[in-house]
């Protein structure tokens, strides 16, 4: 077998183990802080957000942080903060090695799931203009485009604020 065959054949695997239940979304703990910050680091280089902000999102009443667990191996995080009977996505991110294998998607599935029993009737977010692949995946869950905010991030790049009727 060709080493590319070998690590398709993982990837088919892995993607098997997570659509079989092996996957566990759960709410954050500060045990798990090192891990989303590494996750964290490997998917913002430019706007990371620090420990001090993770903790902000845990100790906020009107937050869901949650995280996914592949194994027992904490793949990816998600953090939706509630204000005017609105959800707002703050941010996702899968680590590198668990990308496009339902991680996200399972995260996001378990916070609308979330919203819809708290009466929570619009989920927005923004997403960096440029990340194409990250807009597609949002239009793949359901969200539309309502409008483009210049110098949105850090680095002057324009976000496109999406949302989500519930």
């Amino acid at each position: 077998m060709r080493p590319h065959n070998a690590l398709k054949d993982v990837k088919s695997l892995f993607k098997m183990i997570v659509e079989n239940q092996k996957m566990k979304v759960r709410k954050f703990s500060p045990a798990d802080l090192k891990h989303i910050v590494e996750i964290e680091r490997s998917s913002f280089a430019i706007d990371a957000f620090s420990k001090f902000t993770f903790m902000n999102f845990y100790y906020k009443r009107k937050c869901l942080f949650i995280i996914a667990e592949v194994l027992g191996v904490i793949s990816g995080y998600m953090t939706t903060c509630i204000a005017n009977e609105k959800g707002h996505v703050v941010s996702i991110a899968v680590s590198p090695s668990h990308r496009c294998k339902g991680i996200g998607k399972a995260l996001v599935n378990y916070t609308l799931d979330h919203l819809k029993k708290s009466s929570i009737k619009i989920l927005e977010l923004e997403v960096r203009t440029t990340n194409l692949k990250g807009i597609g995946f949002w239009k793949k869950m359901g969200f539309y485009p309502l409008n483009i905010i210049s110098h949105y991030y850090h680095d002057g790049t324009a976000a496109l604020k999406m949302r989500k009727l519930l």
